[in-house]
Parts: C-alpha cells; structure tokens; sequence
C-alpha cells in the first residue's frame, strides 16, 4: 500500500516486516506497475538515482533475492527486459484508486477517498521517481475530490464542513471555489456564496493577474439573479425499490458500466442466463443512479405476468398509478401521461417470456416522455433502437493464478452465505480447494452458489462439491420467498428451457454432447442440419455464449441438455456421431502434428481436448474398444507433445482394458499403447515385454511402422529393443520416421558407450528435420544434441543448441519443457564462471514452474538451481533446494543426482565423512552417466590423500562413459588437477589409462563401493 506509509501484506492480510528503504524503494516501483515487466534501467534509477553502484545488475538481483525471500519467490517474476510484481490491479491501493476513479460514480469516488492513509509514498520522499508519482497522485486525489463533491452537491447532501477547509487549502482552484459557492448558496447564505466569489477573484489578480473563469462568473451571476438550479433540492427519492438482506458480492465493475450507460443513454437491458443476478444487479445499479432520476425510481417486475397485454397494467401498478383495469392502449397512454413530464428510472425486470410486449412499451415511453430511462433485465435483448445491451458475466473464480482464492467474487460470494448458515465457516488452507471446485463447476452462477452455500447447513464443502455430479438434486433447496422459478437450480433452467422453440431444443440437446463447446462445422456435422437459426436463437436467449468461434453452454446447462437428450432416447446416436467426428478430426490431424502446420493444428486439438476426451469417455462406457484405441492412437502425440501425462494415462487405460478385439490394424498399436501406460505407472518390465509384443506383431502382420512403435522402445527405456527396431526399419523410412529413428539410434549408440556414433546421428537426425518444420521433434534432437556438446567440453555450442531449442518450445506452448531448458541453460553458463546469468535463467525457469499446469518435473529445476547455487557458493540455499526433493516418491534419478549434489556441499565444507554415503546410495541409484559424475565427486574426496586412486576411479568413469565427460560437472571440485599435482603427469596418466582401459561392468565395480 503507498496511499499513506508504505505497507505490504500477504494474501490473508497480515503484515510483511520489509525494512530498509531500497526494499522499499524496489517494492513501490514494481508495484507502481502491478503485473507489467518494470525495466531494469527504471528499477535502477528508483533506487540509486543518480549514482547507481558498480555493477548495478547484480546489486538489484541482490535486492530482488532479499525481496523474494520475505514475499516469496513466485511475487516477483523474472524477464529479460526487467522484473514484474505478479499481482493484480487490485491489490495495489494505488491502481484500484485510479480505477475506481476512472470508473466515476459517487459510490467508487466514496471507496477510492477511503483507500488514502495520508501522503502518497511519503516514507520515500527524496526518491525522484517517489516524488513524482506523489505529486501526480495527489493530483489526482484533489480531481477526485472535486468530482466527488460535485455529486454529493448533487445529490443534495451537505458538504459545507469538508469544502471550507479544502477551498481554503487550494484558493486558486476555481473548480473548488465555485463548489464552495453553489454549496453556500444550497444552504441558503447568500451572501457567504457571493463572498466567497469575491475572495476567489481578489486572490486571482493579487497572485496570478488573471479575472475569474467565465464558468466562476456565470456561477456568480446566476446566485445573483437566484436561479433555482442552484437552490437545495434536498427531498427524498420516489422509489419502490426493496431494502436488500444480503450483502451484494462484486460486480463493481459492471456497476460502473451500468452507471455510465446509464448516464448517456436512456435505454440499457442487462440480458444474462438465469441464475446470473440480473435483477440484483439493476436494483443496485438503480439504487445507485438515484440522481439521474429526481422524480422517482421504479420497479416493475413482470416475472408474474402471463399475458403480453397485461405488461403496461403491471408497469402501472407497481409505480401505484392503476386505479383500475385498462386496456393494453389505455394503459400505455396512462403511463405515458405519468412519466411525460418526469426525469424517472423505470426498471423492467425479467422481460424474456413476454420480451414483444415489453419492447413495444419501451419504445412507446422512451418515445412519448424525453426524461424518462428505461432499465431492462431480461435473457435476451429488447431488440430496439437505441438499446445498449450489457450482457453479465459469471462471478470470477480462481483460475491457477497467484491470487489469494478470498479475493475473487464467486470465492466471496460462498463463504458469506455459507457462513450464514454455519458461522464458524471460513475460507481456509483447508477448505479452499472445495470451495473454488465448486465455484468452477457451477460456472460462477450467483443463484446456484448460494443454494449450495445453503446446504452448509448438513453437508461439509468437500461432500458439497463431490456431489455436484447430480447438481439438480443437490440444489433444490432455496428461498421459500423466492419466485418459483429461482428457488431450485431445476426450476431455473427448467424456465429457460421452456422459452425455447421446438428446433432450439433439438439443437441444445445435440450441443450438450459437446464437452468443449462446437465450432459451426462440427455441430452442422453431428447434428445433421443448418443450426444457423436455431444457434441464434440459443445465444440471443443466454443459454450458450460465443467464444471466438466456439459455441459453449455453461456446465449447468449442459448437464440440463444431457438428461433432456437422454429422456428423448437418442443420446446413443448423437453421442456415437460427436465421437466419430472427433475422432476423425484427431485421425486427421495425428501427421499435421510432425510437418509444417504444426502450431495451427495443436492449436485446434487443443480447442478440441475436451471434446476428444468425452469421445473416449463414449468408448469406454460402451465397450466400443476399435473407436477407443483409434482416438488413443490419433491423440497420443498430442499428449506426448503437451505433457499430458494423466490424461493419457487415465483414458488409454480405460479403453485399454475393453475385452472386445480389435482389428489387426491395430493390434500392434494396442500392445505399444499398453507398454506407454504402464511405464507412466511404473512398471517398467510389463512395458518393454508390451513393447517387445507389438514390435513382433508388426513384423509378423508385415505393417508399416506407426510413429507409436518406432519411439515406444524409446520411450519404456528399453534400448536395445530400440537398436533392433531401428536397424530393421531404417532402410525403408524417410522424411520424419527416418528422422526419428536417427535419434532413436543416437540413444541406442549412446547406451552402448559410442559417443561419437551417437553425436553423428544425432546430428544428422537434427539436420534432416531442419526442413520438416515439425518444431517438437526439432526442439528434441536439439537437446540430446546440446548433451553431447556438453560431454565434450562445448559450452557455447550446449547453450547454442538449448536456445534454439528453447524457441521452438516458446512456440509450441510447452511451459514444462522450456522450463527444463532454461535449467540447462542455467548449468552451463555456471559451469562457465558465469554466475550472474546462470542466475537470470534459473528466475526464469522458475517463472516457467510458477506457469506449469502440474507440478512434474519441478525437481530437474531444483537440481539445476543447487548446482547454480554451489557454483556461487551458497551452500546453504543449495541444500534448501536438495532437502526439497529427498521424498522417496520423486525418480530415482532425481534421488541420485541430489546425493551428488549433497556430497559436493560435504566436500566443499571440508566433511569427507559425509560426502561417501551420500555417493554411495546415489551409486545404488544411478544410471550410467550419473554414475560417472558421482565418480568423479568420489574422485575429488580421494584426490588429496590417495591421488592414484583418485586418477583410476576418474579413468573408470571414462571407460563408464565411453569417452572422457568433459561438461565441466567436476571442476568446481578440481578432482583431476589436484591428484595430477600430487602424483605428477606420468604417474597420473598411468593410473588414469588403467581405470580408462576398464570394460564397463569392471568400471562399474570400480566406482561403487566395496
């Protein structure tokens, strides 16, 4: 907070102790911009001004460092071009008062005066960039007031004891002074408005030269002549409008939008499905714009009325001019009469069932009476000149950002109403993620929130949201004084549904078999009709939104349109034909994935996800094992591509397990699927044997190799499997399967201890997808390119290779995988001395892991972060992030390579004994290459006191390897150079090239312990 002492809290409001001023200085600079990168030149200048320290960089990643460990890492992202504070507008009181006062309105100026705790940023007065913000800021809160006030004069409310002290602060603001003087003259003084003129123009030319505006005079003038307009017109509104229960949760900004419409037009409809809060919110926003209408605010609600004739008798009786039946003209003249002479708000509510009839008033009132406002609520618009149409969203919820779950209105919503019902109710570390479960699956809907907040009183929030499956019999408690329609989610979509045409229904229910939503194509396509018509009808009564090109139903109303589609019996065939057009589509684009429209097509399987995945939902509740296993196939490189571990993992399994056959085609595919799965599960045998099964059923049927075959082998680990397969394949495949299988014989030479096979296939793999234009498989080769670069001591070539590879995942959307690469990244500029950019790139791996949508693979990233961390020296931090990983669960390569991390930390602390059992459960552990890096750790403990045995357990690890590791994992500990030194060079060859001369199983008894 800067409006008054500078002041930070955490998500749950309590303080966060920041002290010294250039912490200060970095938090109110970055938060002067909440949620925009603030340029590393700029944060300089905030804190040191004109003499910034030598190497300023490093100085503000210090400051940035000490700032994250007080507010957490994830508050502050890293990016090239400078930092960003990862918060919204909102929880910075400086921005939510320049939105608040942007928004206008006597009610947001009310809230942004109230946010000011005394001078802005005054604690760091003396700081240019402080005090510049501060001048504008109080600036602004002077302009503020001044609107402020001007509505309250407005309004009719006394503003004497606030405007004296202020005009007589600012004697040279005419704004102010002519304020003073309408509010004396309200008052009924006069004589004290026409001294304060004379005051105001005596100042003017002694300071300034200059005579009163010709706004001031003309003020002046009119308080002599005793205009009327400036007389107190103090008097309490002619309303009908209820004093509300509840609290209103939210929807500030849609109250502004509403307000300013309001202002500058005479007719707004606020349309919306039900349940959304339409009439609560035109009750407040009338309630709120009492001051556009003197002579009364009016609340017809025509919920009730069944007959279109009878809309103008109930407009009539509710604002109590009906003293008897009229006929519908009759009726529409009296309300004209009434309103003809008036500046009035009239608002009509719930117009959707007799929407011709309301449109037709309106336009003959709008038209007969020039000061009346028309304020409609309804599911779809009037459909008349001059109507400004306000459609209202769903309260927010969390949505995987950083913001505190309580801050969000749907999360605020629940938690009052619930704590209605059960007081001791709040939301907490522990309820949270129920509670947003339920907001989420109840698309924000304000009246469905309620009455499942409602059922706190019998049931916890964790059984309430895992009940949400059945919904309607769930929420069918609500108000008794409700109307009918809102007193049970049932009943609210059962009226929507009963506004609709026969054609709309029919086409609702076909769209409610879309999961993801439907383009125009796939719902013509599935449902085997034009749907033009019938889709308008649906989006213009607000049971399904258009997104783009997507037409969606909220999950409420899907799961109303499912039953409905399965009373009418045909839920099978519409199901069966959205699932073949899904699976037709996933078929299509299965080998656009791996060519030059790549991004177009992941793009739209993306989209489509959803979608795809109700398809093998269909499969596996039918036993359909052909369909299922075809979109498992079609959509598996997809997963792959995106990460989507537990998708692929779950719905392969559950169509994996049909009993029905499947044609031969695919019986080879089927065993490669059931070998992916179960090496995701762990079991790593059942998935080579799998594997291996498929492998020899291609060959025994003679099919061409599917693109699932030719990596599984790869993928289970198993590399011998994957040698064979690819040395039988290879002289038939071209394009992107020769391209493939290169890089699968790369791994396989690599295994096998041929470093210099497995870098020219690698290379040509990379060259030749160069021009294939598939950027997932380039971006691959790319990587196992850059650890061959490593291994041979070609840091810049590693970093190269990273960085274009680190691009094409940019492209692609991988967050998980450019994580990863900018941890590589991040090793390599350390082992190169290069620590300040080692460090730039671990925050920005760690900006990617704040993005991921699961949290696999965070432990590379804490691996990389230790290694920066030792290289810098900070030993403590580093075991920090290894103590973050020691959890059994976590690989046991991950397992592995933090032991050697540890016992480097031992080593560089002096302690020997500790480092050897670290290596040793990490030998246990290893593969291949991390058994020579903790060789060579092993080496560094051996070097000072048994040097020979140190150079032959270095040889061993060259002989592990098959070549010498020249990636500089070793040389913080100097292993090599310091037994050279005590045993001198031929001493030191000698042991070396007998631990070199090892064959691999003899290296690996060398290096473990005894």
């Amino acid at each position: 907070m800067l409006l008054g002492p500078f002041e930070a809290r955490d998500g749950e409001g309590r303080p966060i102790e920041i002290s010294g001023a250039r912490l200060c200085a970095l938090m109110a600079r970055l938060a002067l911009e909440p949620g925009r990168v603030v340029p590393l030149d700029a944060l300089t200048d905030a804190i040191w001004g004109e003499h910034p320290p030598a190497g300023a960089a490093n100085a503000l990643q210090s400051l940035v460092s000490r700032t994250r460990r007080l507010i957490g890492h994830a508050a502050i992202e890293s990016h090239p071009a400078g930092y960003r504070l990862t918060v919204g507008p909102d929880d910075v009181d400086v921005s939510r008062f320049e939105r608040l006062v942007s928004a206008g309105g006597l009610a947001a100026l009310r809230q942004a005066e109230a946010l000011w705790r005394g001078p802005a940023l005054a604690d760091l007065a003396g700081l240019p960039f402080a005090d510049n913000a501060a001048v504008r800021l109080n600036e602004l809160r002077l302009s503020a007031a001044e609107d402020r006030l001007e509505l309250e004069l407005g309004a009719g409310n006394d503003v004497l004891a606030e405007l004296g002290p202020l005009a007589a602060a600012h004697p040279l603001r005419e704004r102010l002074q002519g304020l003073l003087m309408r509010a004396l003259y309200a008052a009924g003084r006069q004589a004290d408005a026409l001294d304060a003129y004379e005051r105001t123009r005596h100042t003017l030319s002694e300071e300034l030269g200059v005579d009163p505006s010709a706004e001031l005079a003309e003020l002046h003038m009119a308080i002599l002549r005793h205009d009327p307009q400036h007389q107190d017109r103090r008097r309490a509104h002619r309303t009908n409008l209820r004093a509300q229960v509840t609290s209103f949760v939210g929807r500030e900004q849609e109250l502004a939008q509403l307000a300013k419409a309001l202002e500058t037009g005479r007719l707004v409809t606020v349309v919306g499905p039900g349940g959304a809060g339409k009439t609560r919110l035109a009750v407040e926003a009338a309630a709120r714009s009492a001051d556009l209408a003197p002579d009364g605010v009016w609340l017809a609600e025509l919920a009730s009325v069944t007959d279109p004739h009878d809309v103008a008798n109930a407009v009539l009786t509710a604002i109590g001019a009906r003293d008897g039946t009229w006929s519908e003209g009759d009726a529409t003249g009296r309300l004209a009469e009434v309103f003809a002479r008036q500046s009035a708000l009239l608002v009509l509510d719930n117009c959707e069932h007799v929407v011709s009839a309301a449109a037709e008033l309106a336009e003959r009132l709008l038209g007969a009476c020039p000061d009346l406002r028309i304020l409609a609520t309804s599911r779809e618009s009037l459909a008349i000149g001059g109507e400004s149409l306000h459609p209202i969203p769903p309260l927010e919820w969390p949505a995987g950002t950083a913001r505190d779950v309580r801050e969000y209105s749907a999360v605020r919503l629940f938690a009052e109403r619930a704590a209605s019902v059960r007081p001791d109710f709040i939301v907490d570390d522990t309820t949270a993620g129920a509670v947003v479960e339920i907001c989420r699956r109840l698309d924000g809907m304000p009246l469905a929130i309620e009455l499942a907040a409602a059922r706190m009183r019998a049931l916890s929030v964790e059984q309430i949201a895992a009940k949400l499956d059945d919904r309607f019999r769930l929420l069918s408690s609500g108000s008794r004084t409700a109307l009918p329609r809102h007193r049970t989610l049932q009943a609210v979509v059962d009226w929507s549904w009963g506004l609709l045409s026969g054609e709309e229904r029919e086409l609702a229910m076909v769209l409610a078999a879309f999961a993801g939503g439907a383009t125009l194509d796939a719902l013509e396509a599935v449902s085997g009709r034009d749907p033009l018509d019938a889709l308008t009808g649906l989006v213009d009564k607000s049971l399904v939104e258009l997104s783009g090109e997507r037409h969606r139903m909220q999950e409420t109303v899907r799961s109303y349109g499912m039953a409905r589609l399965a009373e009418s019996g045909r839920d099978r065939a519409v199901r069966d034909g959205h699932a073949r057009y899904f699976l037709r589509l996933a078929e299509t684009a299965d080998p656009e994935l791996r060519g030059p429209d790549q991004l177009r097509w992941m793009a739209r399987l993306r989209a489509e996800h959803d979608n795809i995945v109700a398809a093998l939902r269909f499969a596996a509740e039918t036993g359909d094992a052909e369909l299922g296993v075809r979109v498992a196939v079609a959509v598996w490189w997809f997963w792959l591509m995106q990460g989507m571990r537990i998708e692929s993992v779950h719905w392969t399994h559950a169509v994996l397990g049909l009993p029905a056959e499947v044609p031969d085609a695919l019986r080879p595919v089927r065993l490669a699927l059931h070998g992916l799965v179960h090496q995701q599960l762990g079991a790593t045998e059942t998935a080579r044997e799998a594997v291996r099964a498929g492998l020899e059923l291609r060959e025994r049927l003679g099919h061409p190799a599917h693109v699932l075959l030719l990596l599984a082998p790869v993928l289970v680990g198993d590399q011998a499997a994957a040698a064979r397969s690819a040395e039988r394949l290879l002289p038939g495949l071209t394009g992107w399967e020769r391209a493939l299988t290169l890089m699968t014989q790369s791994m396989a030479a690599e295994s096998e201890g041929d470093l210099t096979r497995a870098f020219t296939l690698i290379d040509e793999s990379r060259q030749e997808l160069e021009d294939l234009g598939d950027r997932w498989a380039l971006s691959s080769a790319l990587r196992v390119l850059a650890e061959h670069h490593d291994r041979r001591g070609d840091l810049s070539g590693s970093i190269e290779a990273r960085s274009r590879a680190l691009r094409l995942a940019g492209e692609l959307g991988v967050v998980e995988d450019q994580a990863a690469i900018l941890a590589k990244i991040a090793i390599s500029y350390a082992r190169s001395g290069e620590h300040d950019r080692a460090r730039s790139y671990i925050d920005a791996s760690w900006d990617c892991v704040e993005r991921m949508r699961r949290r696999e693979g965070v432990e590379y990233v804490r691996l990389a972060h230790a290694e920066v961390l030792l290289r810098s020296g900070v030993l403590e931090e580093a075991r920090r992030e290894l103590r973050a990983i020691e959890d059994p669960s976590c690989p046991s390569d991950v397992r592995a390579w933090a032991a050697c991390y540890r016992a480097m930390a031992a080593l560089l602390d002096g302690d020997p004994s500790s480092a050897g059992p670290l290596l040793d459960a990490a030998m246990e552990l290893a593969d291949l290459p991390i058994m020579a890096a903790a060789a060579h750790v092993r080496a560094a403990a051996l070097a000072d006191d048994e040097p020979a045995r140190a150079a032959y357990v270095l040889g061993a690890a060259t002989a592990l390897l098959g070549a010498e590791d020249r990636s500089g994992f070793g040389n913080l500990l100097r292993p090599a150079e310091r037994a050279r030194a005590a045993l001198g060079d031929a001493a030191f060859d000698s042991a070396y090239a007998s631990g070199a001369a090892l064959t691999r199983d003899a290296a690996m008894r060398a290096v473990r312990p005894a």
